[in-house]
């Protein structure tokens, strides 16, 4: 599995604090950055975004302890019908994977973390009995994550051509998750097996914050994969399957995988961003023209989520469900 470390230069290193703090002219600058590799790897780096280093490292310690009960623990918090809790070894296989016919499980076992303070509804998570640490570092992340994102979006409306507050209504009560995964080392290539296998993201923009070992590899338009610069304390952003609903395919997402080379286990924790899960959505109008009509019917990221969610989770095709992860 051959990588171009050097392709690192392809996915650039932005600096978002003059647009997160007003300066003038920053937000026009920041739009034309996200489209500039938006329409090339899809794939940016941001630093200075303002979240303190102090969170993301809390909720790494608390994942990695998670990860460390025995089995059976993790087991009795396995994911249901909502896709909420454990995912064990074996849970999921890509099989909506455009760049690779994926035949094996990933890799990797996971945890799913949904809204947990949504307004007048329960919190339907499914936290680990006696870690009151994990909950309260999770949350503090969620939340903070939910925030980021949600100061970065006017940047994707302007470079869409369209008004700051295009999103807002869609995005008001955001379908978010957060996915925690452990990735076992790889230390030897077999075919068809990935920590992650490629794929595309579901979501309308993720972040990731910087793991402590490398392994997640982008594929560029002409079949190479490379790393993202792995400066510490940014995050890697990436566009997501509803983005490009939005975009009609200007903004395409892109194929990544992960492949865990180091000798430890690696850990990360993406944070997945989407409009409200029952907002209908269609192309933008700057998007569409009689040249270039929609490619997209209008539908919610309930049901684009559903559909996919049923081929890649064995436990999603034995009953319907609600889907809320990406």
């Amino acid at each position: 599995m051959n990588v171009d470390y050097a392709g690192t230069d392809r996915i650039p290193v932005i600096d978002v604090g003059p647009f997160l703090t007003g300066e003038p002219g920053s937000a026009r600058r920041l739009a034309h950055d996200v489209a500039r590799t938006c329409l090339d790897t899809g794939f940016l780096v941001i630093a200075n975004h303002g979240v303190a280093r102090e969170i993301v490292d809390r909720a790494f310690a608390a994942s990695a302890a998670f990860f460390e009960l025995d089995v059976e623990r993790k087991l009795a918090l396995k994911i249901g019908s909502q896709n909420i809790g454990y995912l064990p070894y074996g849970g999921q296989t890509v099989r909506t994977s455009t760049v690779h016919n994926n035949t094996k499980p990933n890799f990797s076992e996971s945890f799913y973390i949904t809204t947990p303070d949504a307004e007048g509804e329960p919190d339907r998570n499914q936290w680990p009995p006696a870690m009151d640490e994990f909950k309260a570092a999770q949350i503090s992340y969620f939340q903070t994550m939910r925030v980021l994102a949600h100061r970065i979006l006017p940047a994707f409306a302007l470079a869409l051509d369209l008004p700051e507050d295009y999103f807002e209504n869609d995005f008001a009560n955001a379908n978010c998750t957060v996915r925690l995964i452990e990735y076992a080392p790889q230390l030897h290539d077999e075919a068809d097996l990935f920590g992650f296998a490629p794929h595309t993201d579901g979501s309308f923009i993720t972040f990731l914050p910087q793991s402590r070992f490398p392994g997640l590899e982008v594929r560029t338009s002409t079949g190479e994969w490379i790393r993202p610069p792995g400066t510490p304390g940014t995050f890697v952003v990436n566009t997501g399957e509803m983005l490009a609903h939005y975009s009609n395919d200007r903004f395409v997402p892109t194929p990544h995988r992960v492949i865990n080379r180091s000798q430890h286990r690696r850990h990360a924790m993406p944070f997945f961003f989407g409009p409200n899960r029952h907002k209908v959505v269609s192309c933008v109008p700057t998007c569409v023209s009689e040249s270039n009509p929609a490619r997209y019917m209008p539908s919610t990221s309930f049901e684009r989520n559903a559909i996919k969610d049923k081929l890649n989770f064995p436990h999603r095709q034995k009953a319907e469900f609600e889907s809320e992860s990406y």
